[in-house]
């Protein structure tokens, strides 16, 4: 679903919220082209700033963007997923949280994970950062003001 209908049914009147809302340059200066994409592509820092402006529940809105995305890409992944083959395992496994860990949680490639880190990819798409919140049972609004409020 393109990004603008996504918007749009939050909001019919988006368009004055965004006008009147105090939006950083750099998410205004690309709002035409942000609007036009994919919701699977949009950067977390435009996620944010542009539904935070429009919505009366980011949290509600933001679930209903991402969680058939991340329920299909969830399901294709589990296939895939090895089971913990004791007890003990499962235990430790609660209190110790790798890198790579969140990344399969969220099903984030864990490459893709590793290069945001380390700012060779400057930001997570948006679909990310709900997947992580979601997959750790974090607030996804406050996952998001952590990343992006200013």
């Amino acid at each position: 679903m393109k990004f603008e209908r996504f918007i749009k049914q939050i909001n019919v009147n988006y368009k004055e919220k965004i006008s009147a809302a105090n939006l950083p340059k750099k998410v205004l200066d690309k709002l035409d082209s942000t609007l036009s994409k994919d919701i699977t592509t949009i950067r977390g820092l435009d996620f944010y700033h542009i539904v935070a402006a429009i919505s009366q529940n980011f949290e509600n809105d933001t679930a209903t963007a991402f969680e058939e995305y991340f329920k299909k890409k969830k399901s294709k992944d589990d296939v895939e997923a090895t089971e913990i083959d004791n007890n003990y395992k499962a235990f430790i496994k609660q209190f110790v949280v790798l890198q790579q860990d969140v990344a399969q949680d969220a099903k984030i490639e864990d490459i893709r994970l590793s290069r945001i880190l380390n700012r060779e990819i400057s930001d997570f798409l948006a679909w990310e950062v709900y997947a992580i919140a979601v997959s750790r049972s974090k607030n996804i609004k406050i996952a998001f003001e952590q990343l992006y409020k200013e």
